[in-house]
């Protein structure tokens, strides 16, 4: 009767154990790879499907719009031919005419001051007796050390020695006497009153003719002056320290007239120039009055120059110029007399040449002003060993 114990053998058929296997079965994750396909947002790459932007980009209203804004002007363009003619007329005889001026006078203006300020010491020599076309003596200057330079002396301010030397332009001249200077206006024309050149006469007048011409070099001027002088003086020249201790204070231009309300200055006396300010004040008190036109200038931004000027060598020579009226003055330096003059042309580079006569003899130094070269036919002389 034991027999029906077997039961248990199909209990062993049950094996839930292996019907278990649905946990293999039930691997979702391996079924859940909808994360590969989940891939699908590679393919739903609609985001680069959806790439309409860069298909839109042909819908860029702004390449559309710049065919629209070229469409226009070409729309307005016909209808605006008719009307510009008729704006030009008038414009051609209001606006482009200041314009005109502008660009034209600039040059216009430079060469009426340039006529006007020649024609106005033409004229103070006159007074003098001096013939306003004819040669125009104009000084004196010795030169010890047998060597001439000519320079812009203003350069002095700004260059150091090494720097200035490069500028000058230098010829051996006597040491054994004084050498005339002389100025030939141009004599006709608008500048007229102007320097043709201004010659030192290295030998007695009239005693020898120019045939040919050498050019030594060509002077570069920054500041409206030249100055003829002793090579060896330029060491004992002070261009900004005073001699004597004091010093001006001037200013001049457009708003000159409201500086000088604002410190009290007055016109300046003949002789020292146009415009307002003091003179021979002590250094320090010059300086101050200096420094406060700076911080008004600046301040207001008014247009004018201030110029302090110290009582130098420098300051010495441009007094005695603008005394003068033919516009050179003549100072002592180390020994030496030099001259200082003003080109009557401003700014510029002008050519210095050595005229000699038919025996190739040194006549004269020739600084040549006028725009046009000399007239003295272009030669080679040989350079004098001796005077």
């Amino acid at each position: 009767m034991a027999k029906p114990t077997k039961p248990t053998r199909r209990a062993k058929s049950t094996k839930p154990t292996k019907r278990a296997k649905p946990t293999t079965r039930a691997r979702p994750t391996t079924q859940a790879r909808p994360t590969k396909r989940a891939k699908s947002t590679t393919r739903a790459e609609p985001t680069t499907r959806a790439k309409p932007t860069t298909r839109a980009k042909p819908t860029t209203p702004p390449r559309q719009a710049k065919s629209t804004e070229q469409a226009k002007p070409g729309k307005h363009a016909k209808r605006a031919r008719p009307t510009k003619p008729r704006k030009e007329p008038p414009r051609t005889a209001d606006a482009p005419q200041p314009p005109a001026q502008e660009t034209a006078t600039l040059p216009a203006d430079r060469a009426a001051d340039i006529a006007t300020a020649a024609i106005a010491r033409a004229k103070a020599a006159a007074i003098d007796g001096v013939s306003p076309t004819g040669p125009v003596p104009l000084g004196s200057i010795t030169v010890p050390s047998g060597t001439l330079a000519i320079f812009d002396v203003g350069l002095m301010g700004y260059l150091p020695r090494e720097a200035l030397d490069p500028m000058l332009i230098c010829a051996p001249v006597p040491g054994d006497r004084a050498l005339a200077l002389v100025g030939t206006r141009v004599g006709k024309g608008r500048f007229a009153a102007c320097w043709d050149h201004v010659a030192i006469e290295l030998d007695a007048p009239g005693h020898g003719e120019v045939a040919h011409s050498r050019k030594l070099g060509e002077a570069a001027v920054d500041f409206g002056r030249l100055i003829c002088m002793d090579r060896a003086a330029i060491d004992h020249w002070q261009h900004e320290d005073s001699l004597d201790q004091l010093a001006d204070f001037v200013f001049w231009g457009r708003d000159e007239a409201a500086l000088a309300r604002a410190l009290g200055a007055r016109r300046l006396p003949p002789g020292a120039g146009d415009g307002y300010g003091w003179t021979d004040l002590p250094i320090a008190e010059a300086e101050a009055k200096a420094d406060r036109a700076a911080a008004l200038k600046s301040e207001h931004k008014w247009q004018l120059t201030t110029e302090l000027r110290p009582h130098s060598h420098h300051f010495e020579a441009l007094a005695a110029a603008r005394a003068s009226p033919s516009g050179a003055g003549v100072l002592e330096v180390g020994g030496a007399r030099v001259m200082l003059w003003f080109t009557s042309w401003g700014d510029g580079v002008f050519p210095v040449y050595l005229d000699a006569d038919q025996d190739a003899r040194p006549v004269r130094i020739r600084i040549q002003l006028a725009p046009a070269e000399s007239k003295a036919p272009p030669g080679a002389i040989a350079r004098p060993s001796a005077w």
